[in-house]
């Protein structure tokens, strides 16, 4: 990636093929004279215009250098990131237009599932047992991510276990979920998927990401209960009616397999609670107040980035600060309590090269490109619920499948955005990607004639 973006967290390796890729397909538009585009393209650009004027603007009003970063520097920074993942999120839309286009992309995600599982689960053997050495499966670590392993957490191929944790619930369980819920399977041997679902779940817990837990558990909820009420009636009527009939070996089956999931729910809060950082979140009685818990629970530096960028939106409510600028701003407005939390007394020493971050997408947005920009973006993204809702109620078996396994996406999405705010973020653009493109209606822009309905 350029130097000038210096020490960023998100450098996705995916980049370099999307580089080769990407010409090509505007190569063959070109070609043809037509360029497909999304249903919410206006929207987008809307967003892209306005936060250009934010930046355009911010550069009038630009702060004295902080550690060396200008202003000009920061904006750069934050539009290449911005552009980096619009080029993900163009070039899913492009190569995911139809039935096949998704079939032959879930075969690759499925592949991309099954390496991830396979790789998470021997970490968790390295790091739970003697089986095998943790130190190697470390070292290897460090050839696939620039950090090695986390203490008793997989990363599976992901640079930490919160990462994995949304490759998993915004990439690989939308799609495997709705394939359940909707009897949509790539494979001949049904039982495929349900082992598939189980081992997910699995690698969840070994991440001990509290973020993807919560986040999987209540989007497989919501969908369920949308989207698979027929399917929880019918597993409620397979569990209910041999009890009323007193059928023993069909009655007691049913209470084996209940008190199957039981146990392998207790075992799995006992196998949580025995880390700390887990374990902290039922530690709330103990507390003062809620702001004690919060820092107890590792999240103070958050709560702190997300109040000292509120600050920063009270103060540019209009046009913001410009996209990427907001790190120059936070210094001063972070609250009094958070000298003492040691995530971010690392920042404010005086010997510190850090630019601090907002850490939450929504008040990202709010700081760097002011209400009309907040509100823009989110246009932009709850379009999808609606194009996944029209899905829902078409009738067609297909767009109810992309429906749900979009809905569980788009909800994980939601949460996510709430404790990350990178616009980098190559799985949210390629998932956003993939469902515009799937979208009945796609608009296109010929050279030589007006944007028209394909």
């Amino acid at each position: 990636m350029p130097d000038f973006l210096g020490a960023t967290l998100v450098r996705p390796l995916s980049f370099i093929p999307l580089l080769a890729l990407l010409p090509v397909l505007l190569l063959i538009f070109l070609r043809n004279r037509r360029m497909p585009l999304p249903l919410n393209f206006n929207l987008l650009m809307a967003f892209v215009l306005f936060g250009l004027v934010a930046s355009l603007i911010g550069v009038l009003f630009a702060p004295i250098p902080l550690r060396n970063a200008i202003y000009e520097e920061r904006v750069l920074r934050g539009w290449f990131s911005f552009l980096i993942g619009l080029a993900f999120f163009f070039t899913a839309f492009w190569m995911t237009r139809s039935q096949s286009d998704l079939n032959t992309a879930l075969k690759w995600i499925y592949a991309g599932l099954g390496l991830t599982v396979a790789w998470s689960l021997v970490q968790a053997l390295a790091q739970h047992t003697d089986l095998i050495p943790r130190s190697l499966i470390s070292d290897i670590q460090s050839y696939i991510s620039i950090r090695p392993l986390v203490p008793r957490r997989v990363s599976g191929f992901a640079y930490e276990p919160s990462w994995l944790g949304d490759q998993i619930n915004i990439f690989y369980m939308p799609w495997l979920f709705a394939a359940l819920l909707k009897g949509r399977s790539l494979f001949k041997q049904k039982w495929v998927d349900w082992l598939l679902l189980g081992l997910t779940w699995a690698v969840l817990v070994f991440s001990y990401s509290r973020g993807g837990l919560i986040i999987g558990l209540a989007s497989t909820a919501i969908v369920g209960v949308i989207m698979g009420r027929d399917r929880l009636a019918s597993a409620w009527q397979w569990f209910r009616i041999p009890l009323r009939q007193g059928s023993l070996a069909a009655a007691g089956l049913r209470l084996g397999l209940l008190l199957l999931v039981l146990v392998a729910l207790f075992s799995t809060v006992s196998f949580l609670a025995e880390y700390d950082y887990f374990a902290s979140l039922w530690d709330f009685a103990s507390r003062d107040n809620p702001l004690d818990y919060i820092i107890n629970i590792s999240a103070g530096p958050r709560l702190a980035y997300a109040l000292a960028g509120w600050e920063v939106f009270s103060a540019h409510p209009v046009s913001g600060v410009g996209l990427g600028a907001a790190g120059l701003y936070l210094f001063q407005e972070y609250p009094d309590w958070v000298i003492h939390t040691a995530e971010v007394a690392r920042h404010i020493v005086p010997d510190s090269h850090l630019i601090p971050n907002i850490k939450s997408l929504y008040v990202r947005l709010l700081a760097e490109t002011g209400l009309p920009g907040f509100w823009l973006f989110m246009l932009f993204f709850l379009s999808f619920f609606a194009s996944m809702r029209r899905m829902a109620m078409s009738g067609d078996k297909f767009l109810q499948f992309v429906a749900t396994a979009g809905l569980f996406a788009l909800i994980a999405l939601s949460m996510r955005n709430t404790t990350q705010d990178s616009l980098t973020f190559p799985i949210m653009w390629i998932t956003l990607g993939m469902l515009a493109g799937l979208t009945p209606g796609i608009q296109s822009f010929a050279w030589k004639a007006h944007r028209e309905k394909n």
